[in-house]
C-alpha cells in the first residue's frame, strides 16, 4: 500500500473495485420471490397474506443496488454507528418505492384519545412513517409476509448467511398496514379503552402511522427453538463488531439499546433493511470524493 493513501481511502477503493465487480443486477428473481398480488389499494389498510402465484416471464428492470457482499468481507470495512446515528440512518436513507405521508389513520373510536396517543407517541420519539408507493414492487416471501424488493433480496442473503454460520433465523414479521397495526397495538386491550392503558402500550408497540413496518423495510425476526432472540446465539452473531454481520447485508439494528429517544424500549429482533451503499456513506461528506458515494 502506498504510503501517501490512508487505510481508510484503501478500504473505500477496494468496496468501489468489488461494486465494478459485482456489476448491477436484478434485485429479485420472480421464480424465487414472485410478484405481489392484484388490487394493491387494498393493501393499505389490510395484511398481506396473499394469495399468490409466480408471475410470466418479464424483463426486470435493472437496479443500483448491488448484491449481498459475499460473507469473508471484514468487519472493518463498516463504519461504527452509535443507537442515535443508527436511528438517523434509516430516518435520511432513500429508500425507493415510498409515498407521501397519508393522514393519521385511527387508533381507537375518539378522536380526542388518537390525539393524546400521538402526542405522547412523538414525545417518546416516534416518527410518522410513510407506506409502500406502489404494491405491485412487493415481494411476498415466508408464508405471505410482504417485503420491499430490495430488502427482500437482502432478507435471503441474511437467512443464508446465518444457516452458513448454524444459526436458523425466522422471519415472524414484515410488512404491516395501518389496521393490522391497530390490531397489534391494541391487542392486550378491549374496548372501552383506558388512556393511560394505551400510554403505556407505546413502550412496547408503536401506534398506526408511527411503525417502521409500514414502510416494508422492517423485520422482526427469532432464532428457532428459542423465545428471547436478544439472548440467541444469532443475536450474538448478529450484533457482534457493531453490527458487522446484519450491516453486510444491508440490515441495521431498528431500536437500539443506546438510541435514545427512539419510541419502545429497544427491540433486538426489529431489523431496518438501509443497504449497503447507505451504510458506508453515512459518514462521507456530501462532496466527497468517493466514488461509490457520489451522487
Amino acid at each position: 500500500m502506498s504510503p501517501e493513501i490512508s487505510p481508510q481511502r484503501w478500504r473505500r477503493c477496494c468496496w468501489a473495485i468489488a461494486a465494478l465487480t459485482f456489476g448491477l443486477t436484478a434485485l429479485v428473481s420472480p421464480s424465487a420471490l414472485g410478484a405481489a398480488v392484484a388490487e394493491p389499494q387494498a393493501w393499505v389498510d389490510e395484511p398481506i397474506t396473499g394469495p399468490w402465484a409466480p408471475p410470466a416471464p418479464i424483463d426486470e428492470p435493472k437496479s443500483r443496488w448491488q448484491e449481498p457482499v459475499p460473507a469473508g468481507i471484514h468487519s472493518l470495512s463498516f463504519p461504527y454507528f452509535t443507537g442515535l446515528e443508527f436511528n438517523q440512518l434509516f430516518n435520511t436513507a432513500a429508500l425507493p418505492n415510498l409515498s407521501s405521508m397519508y393522514r393519521s389513520p385511527n387508533i381507537t373510536d375518539s378522536a380526542e384519545m388518537d390525539e393524546h396517543i400521538r402526542a405522547s407517541a412523538e414525545d417518546r420519539g416516534y416518527l410518522r412513517r410513510p407506506l409502500p408507493a406502489n404494491y405491485a414492487l412487493m415481494r411476498l416471501i415466508d408464508d405471505g409476509l410482504a417485503l420491499q424488493r430490495p430488502a427482500a433480496a437482502a432478507w435471503l442473503a441474511l437467512a443464508q448467511d446465518a444457516a452458513a454460520h448454524g444459526y436458523e433465523l425466522e422471519l415472524n414479521s414484515a410488512y404491516r398496514g395501518h389496521r393490522y397495526q391497530r390490531e397489534v397495538f391494541l391487542r392486550p386491550y378491549e374496548a372501552p379503552y383506558g388512556i393511560d392503558d394505551l400510554v403505556e402500550r407505546l413502550t412496547m408497540s408503536a401506534p398506526p402511522g408511527y411503525s417502521k413496518h409500514h414502510t416494508g423495510y422492517a423485520i422482526d425476526i427469532g432464532q428457532h427453538g428459542y423465545y428471547n432472540f436478544g439472548r440467541t446465539p444469532a443475536y450474538e452473531w448478529l450484533s457482534a463488531d457493531n453490527f458487522a454481520n446484519a450491516k453486510k447485508h444491508g440490515w441495521i439494528p431498528s431500536y437500539p439499546p443506546d438510541g435514545g429517544q427512539q419510541g419502545p424500549v429497544p427491540e433486538p429482533w426489529e431489523f431496518t433493511y438501509v443497504g449497503r451503499e447507505a451504510i458506508l456513506c453515512f459518514h462521507q461528506p456530501p462532496a466527497g470524493d468517493d466514488p461509490l458515494c457520489r451522487r
